[in-house]
């Protein structure tokens, strides 16, 4: 059978069908798209013969594509494998050729994958046989009959052929699936270098987005057709977060927090002009399509309002579950917008009635579900991931006879991380953020009030100190991997591989084992069910992760003797708990009073605990009691290495503190107003911990963004 042509494949208790792109296991769909299903298909065409990397590359990938070959390849292959039940090291079906490529070694059989023929049935011939004539005359009127019956046959059949085609011809123009778009090229609209937070609007002739200068916060237009970006405004103090672009495009929506601690909703005149304050207290503004009204959050992101452009008849809509990356219908009818904690993206009609999920259970941890709708209503773009973003569409407009709704469909597969997405007014263009992911690992120099790079600022986070000081665990960012080496660097050891994603490390006080959470499935929506989290520990010299809990669990911290390990008990509308975990017994039982808290840290001298809540909590093992250092939000808590301090984060993100346990007293280290921390999984909330000479030391955000056009073609 040819190649190309489409085909249903089965091997083992799977079949491919290449007609839809859907791989199927004993008759079940399983959730595999995109290129690891191409690559399956290359490879069942070529059963038996090495497919080489680069055949690969040219069917899948073009000369232009910008992206890591390796790296999408091998995620693809790792991909297909877990889909399959496959090792790379014992392949059932498909075998690693180092360096060179793959080959498909199971059996596998082939048939055209063809459509059921709902034309008409053939018509038999005429089997009317004339009787004997016995005269000249009666065979003329015989014959004369029989002509006119079967021109009548023949007019019936024909006028049924024609209904029977036009019917099939309707109802294949009302049932085909809308034509698809995909990306057919890409070039950047900026090379400037600089992080890019917010969103990004477009007037139809350029792209308004925001950077984060040292010079100030910028606001700037990259015209679409090409060349540098023009500065619209400059701030060396307040930060406005880009929302919204009125439709005439005359002026800019943006936010900006206020001294309260609220965030209000200013109006920035284009090209140039003051902005002017329009509305206290409104979070995410989005003009309506008509510009008549300007829709936007308040209340923690609850309660839908409505308003006047000029900030006046403030209305209240509706409280819907969570309001955040909303976007609008371009009919104005429907909005659409993100809800934490699971990352669900919900749609409501635009007064805020008939609230429901378009695609439930995302997962925690997930990093977009923002996006936009196509000019015309058909397509909702919007980026969606967990280690990285990609782009993916959803078909609109699912008719009567539809009994699911549309899947959608990803646009682009890594290695660059692709957010913020918006449609040009034309719909043959889409521009995003291209993000690449990079920190540099720092400490806070005191004399300089300043943080500046640690051990070569290499690209980590959660990093942990053994109780000796000699040796160091990190996890790698932006892969999620757990490493230990010496404190100089040297003898770097890789603990950990995906799927295993990890955060918090920590030493045992012998130096011998590390314990740390498994946040590789991460969707905390299904603790209370299935319990994903998983807390390990694995050896400082190498070997498999030893699995210690399964469940709603995390930020495990040791007792200085080894012989015990504090954890927290996070289920989802359960109290949250500290819990303690003997090594020796493997029992646990609950720290008493602890109802509330979570993130626990044992002390170095064994005597207290703190732990996080809605006030910083200290635990006295020796009393049995607990007592408050400060109350409010506080985030990342970490000992002194003499037990007499705990430093923290606080509430607002904006500084680090330390508190005295003897008296209780509160300072101030430094202000964080002007660091961007990252961390794997809180990629922009980043992490903080302490040197063993007590310096605060957390990972700098160096990433690279930039603004990217991406052209699309309809099929």
């Amino acid at each position: 059978m040819p190649v190309g042509e489409k085909q249903i494949f089965r091997f083992g208790p799977f079949h491919l069908d290449t007609q839809c792109g859907q791989l199927r296991r004993d008759g079940v769909g399983l959730k595999l798209q995109g290129q690891p299903v191409q690559i399956l298909e290359i490879l069942l065409e070529n059963a038996g013969r090495l497919v080489t990397r680069e055949e690969i590359r040219q069917r899948l990938w073009a000369s232009d594509t910008f992206v890591d070959f390796d790296h999408s390849l091998n995620t693809a292959i790792k991909k297909l494998r877990q889909a399959l039940g496959d090792e790379a090291e014992t392949p059932r079906y498909i075998e690693t050729l180092p360096k060179r490529g793959y080959r498909f070694i199971g059996e596998v059989t082939a048939e055209e994958a063809r459509q059921e023929n709902h034309g008409a049935p053939p018509i038999a011939a005429d089997d009317v046989v004339s009787p004997v004539v016995t005269n000249l005359a009666d065979a003329a009127i015989t014959a004369e009959t029989e002509s006119r019956s079967r021109t009548r046959r023949i007019r019936v059949v024909m006028v049924s052929v024609a209904a029977f085609l036009g019917i099939a011809a309707c109802g294949y123009w009302v049932t085909k699936p809308p034509p698809m778009p995909r990306i057919v090229n890409a070039h950047a609209l900026t090379k400037t270098g600089f992080r890019k937070p917010g969103r990004l609007v477009t007037d139809g002739v350029g792209v308004y987005f925001q950077e984060d200068r040292p010079s100030g916060f910028a606001t700037l237009q990259a015209r679409i057709s090409g060349g540098e970006p023009a500065e619209m405004t400059v701030s060396k103090r307040d930060i406005s977060l880009l929302q919204d672009i009125s439709p005439d495009g005359s002026s800019l929506l943006t936010t900006r927090a206020n001294p309260e601690g609220e965030v209000d909703t200013w109006i920035q005149p284009l090209p140039a002009g003051p902005a002017r304050l329009i509305m206290k207290d409104a979070r995410w503004p989005l003009w309506t399509p008509d510009g008549k009204s300007i829709l936007f959050a308040r209340n923690n992101d609850k309660d839908l309002y409505r308003s006047n452009p000029d900030g006046t008849d403030v209305r209240r809509l509706a409280t819907l579950p969570d309001i955040t990356y909303p976007a609008i219908s371009p009919d104005g009818r429907r909005i659409r917008f993100t809800v934490h904690p699971k990352y669900d993206l919900w749609e409501a009609r635009a007064d805020g009635s008939g609230a429901h999920a378009i695609l439930p259970e995302s997962g925690e941890g997930t990093t977009g579900l923002n996006g936009n709708w196509s000019p015309d209503g058909k397509y909702f773009f919007f980026a969606y991931g967990r280690e990285r973003d990609d782009l993916w569409v959803l078909p609109e407009g699912r008719r009567w006879w539809q009994k699911t709704p549309i899947n959608p469909v990803p646009l682009t597969f890594g290695p660059m991380s692709i957010e913020a997405p918006i449609v040009s007014k034309d719909g043959r263009q889409l521009f995003a953020k291209g993000v690449e992911r990079h920190g540099e690992l720092s400490v806070y120099d005191k004399k300089s009030a300043q943080f500046v790079p640690y051990l070569n600022g290499i690209s980590a986070c959660y990093v942990d100190f053994s109780w000796d000081g000699k040796w160091i665990a990190y996890v790698s960012y932006p892969e999620g991997t757990l490493w230990r080496s010496r404190i100089d660097g040297t003898e770097p050891m890789q603990l950990t591989a995906p799927p295993v994603a990890v955060i918090n490390p920590r030493w045992s006080a012998d130096g011998k084992l590390i314990v740390f959470t498994d946040l590789s499935n991460g969707d905390r929506s299904k603790l209370a069910t299935e319990g994903v989290d998983r807390i390990y520990v694995v050896s400082a010299d190498g070997g498999g992760p030893v699995l210690l809990l399964v469940g709603p669990f995390g930020d495990p911290t040791w007792s200085p003797d080894g012989r015990s390990i504090a954890y927290d008990y996070h289920a989802p509308g359960v109290t949250t708990e500290i819990r303690i975990l003997d090594l020796q017994t493997a029992r646990s039982t609950t720290l008493p009073g602890s109802q509330g808290f979570w993130s626990p840290r044992w002390s170095p001298d064994g005597k207290y605990l703190v732990a996080l809540g809605a006030k910083l909590g200290l635990f006295s093992f020796t009393t049995q009691k607990w007592e408050t250092l400060a109350s409010g939000d506080f985030g990342w808590p970490a000992w002194s290495h003499d037990s007499q301090f705990v430093y923290a984060q606080n509430g607002q993100g904006d500084s680090l503190v330390r508190f005295n346990i003897i008296d209780g007293k509160m300072e101030e280290i430094t202000s964080l107003k002007y660091f961007h921390s990252a961390a794997y999984f809180f990629w922009k909330a980043g992490w903080y911990g302490l040197t063993p000479d007590d310096r605060p030391m957390s990972t700098r955000d160096t990433e690279i963004d930039e603004i990217y056009a991406f052209d699309l073609e309809y099929k």
